[in-house]
């Protein structure tokens, strides 16, 4: 009865994008027809090391903004028509049971916007409590107006984890004062989260890993 109050206080959010769905191969697709189309010479590694952020802001640190519109629109329709390359994280069914049985309160938040989500959440059925995307807020992660709204839509006093699988969510987490679990399903690492590595210039608060969504509820 014990550990069941105390799931119950709990609220775990998650990043979507390579946390509960594995989009990587459509994303990179996506970026290669972009690219093509418009002549763009900026690699997959790059665009790469700015996902997590709102798709403004991507182009902006890429120097493409003025194309950012005609790029967000391509982009995200490239995407629409292809979302059947998009595959479950591992240990995805067995988190989701795991919530239901135990009446644990969950979200979404995400830098996709509405339109494109939607499908995805449909297509792997995933039904949070709340789900916020990019155009649900002025700014997006890792600031903290998407933690604020999710604030507003839950029920006070809830212990509240962000899960997610970049620096952008770890960042995002330890602006909005969230605990944060690693989701880290492959054997290299992106980016290290270690505080000891002084030339990140962060401080980062100490935090969980997993490496299947399916380990989640053994170290809650």
């Amino acid at each position: 009865m014990e550990n069941t109050n105390k799931l119950r206080s709990l609220h775990l959010s998650f990043d979507l994008d390579g946390t509960l769905i594995n989009s990587l191969p459509l994303m990179q697709a996506s970026w290669g027809s972009v690219c093509r189309k418009y002549g763009l010479k900026i690699g997959w590694s790059q665009f790469k090391m700015q996902i997590g952020l709102p798709f403004v802001e991507i182009c902006k640190n890429l120097g493409v903004e003025d194309l950012s519109e005609d790029l967000h629109r391509d982009y995200f329709n490239f995407n629409l028509e292809n979302i059947e390359k998009i595959e479950a994280m591992p240990g995805l069914d067995v988190l989701l049971d795991w919530l239901l049985d135990n009446n644990i309160e969950w979200s979404i938040i995400t830098s996709k916007p509405r339109v494109t989500a939607l499908p995805i959440l449909a297509k792997f059925s995933l039904s949070p409590l709340v789900a916020l995307f990019c155009d649900d807020t002025q700014k997006g992660k890792p600031n903290i107006d998407p933690a604020n709204l999710l604030k507003l839509k839950i029920q006070n006093g809830k212990e509240i984890y962000y899960i997610g699988d970049s620096i952008v969510d770890h960042i995002f987490s330890v602006n909005a004062g969230f605990k944060f679990i690693h989701f880290t399903p492959e054997v290299e690492e992106d980016y290290n989260l270690s505080a000891s590595n002084s030339s990140s210039g962060l401080v980062l608060n100490p935090y969980l890993k997993v490496k299947s969504l399916s380990d989640i509820p053994n170290i809650l």
